[in-house]
């Protein structure tokens, strides 16, 4: 993503939380950005775009950064009380962004970004549900939706108390109560055996989620990464000289990583190039860390 494409997301972040969608207009993102609205337009075709971009950026940030605390070798116990701390974390750093009581919402003619909230809604439902079969196995198997829903309103109650009801709750003790709270229910269910009441057939809607598109791969990550840095080298405030210079390194790199045999020396080379620019050294800094996760 180009800085000036970041920056006009970040500001609309800033604007839809201060003011509410329908009070900001593309005007209010252009002059905070000390842009030309037209400018905006290049990157993004309406206010409602805008705002559905920010959504998805949002969940995805949140699934990609609890995909790092499962790489973090830490138990099973630990890892699950870490995810449902982060839910907390996550939601107070960014507001409550799928909420049927969130205020920022536009109209409700806006069929699209209707659909786009239903969806992400129904990916939150199976991203939780995942957290809870990979800590209790096959002892949720039967009842692997019902459980999910009990999870799921623990998240958006609490969460809801935390900012909304200004409750001073801290976040592991919230993880650890609905962690124990989890076992009970598991338990109950394991003496009880009752009857599921949401089942495979009533669930289809959310079956057909493919979690795995969900959770960027590393090929997809860096990919991601190498785009961004192409589109940022064209706004750099450097000489079109070094800009040219720093796309053919662009290009080299991207060429090595797709090679049969990469060549470690020549990978860090380039990315050391890339990293002497300032605008570039956080994305370059990503691309170092993939590549020692992936050894």
């Amino acid at each position: 993503m180009s800085l000036l494409k970041e920056k006009i997301l970040q500001s609309a972040i800033r604007s839809f939380a201060e003011k509410g969608y329908q009070a900001t207009s593309i005007q209010d993102i252009a002059d905070d950005c000390s842009i030309a609205k037209g400018s905006i337009y290049k990157y993004y075709g309406s206010k409602e775009e805008l705002y559905i971009r920010i959504l998805e950026k949002r969940q995805q940030d949140m699934i990609d950064a609890v995909e790092q605390i499962r790489k973090k070798g830490l138990s099973r116990r630990e890892t699950f009380l870490e995810e449902i701390a982060y839910q907390f974390d996550f939601f107070i750093e960014h507001g409550y962004y799928i909420s049927r009581d969130h205020n920022e919402l536009p109209p409700a003619n806006s069929d699209k970004i209707g659909t786009v909230i239903h969806q992400l809604q129904l990916n939150m439902f199976r991203y939780y549900q995942d957290i809870l079969l990979r800590h209790y196995g096959d002892l949720i198997a039967e009842w692997k939706w019902d459980a999910t829903a009990v999870f799921n309103g623990f998240i958006r109650e609490y969460t809801f108390h935390v900012l909304f009801g200004f409750k001073p709750l801290i976040q592991k003790e919230l993880a650890v109560f609905i962690a124990e709270r989890m076992d009970d229910l598991v338990l109950g269910l394991e003496k009880r055996d009752p009857r599921p009441l949401l089942t495979d057939e009533l669930m289809k809607e959310y079956s057909m989620i493919d979690l795995e598109a969900l959770t960027h791969t590393q090929e997809i990550r860096r990919t991601a990464l190498m785009d961004t840095i192409e589109s940022i080298i064209p706004d750099m405030s450097t000489t079109n000289s070094r800009k040219n210079d720093l796309s053919e390194v662009t290009a080299m790199l991207r060429e090595e990583f797709s090679a049969e045999r990469p060549r470690p020396f020549l990978i860090q080379a380039l990315l050391k190039d890339l990293s002497s620019e300032n605008e570039l050294t956080f994305y370059t800094n990503q691309l170092l860390q993939l590549i020692r996760e992936g050894n």
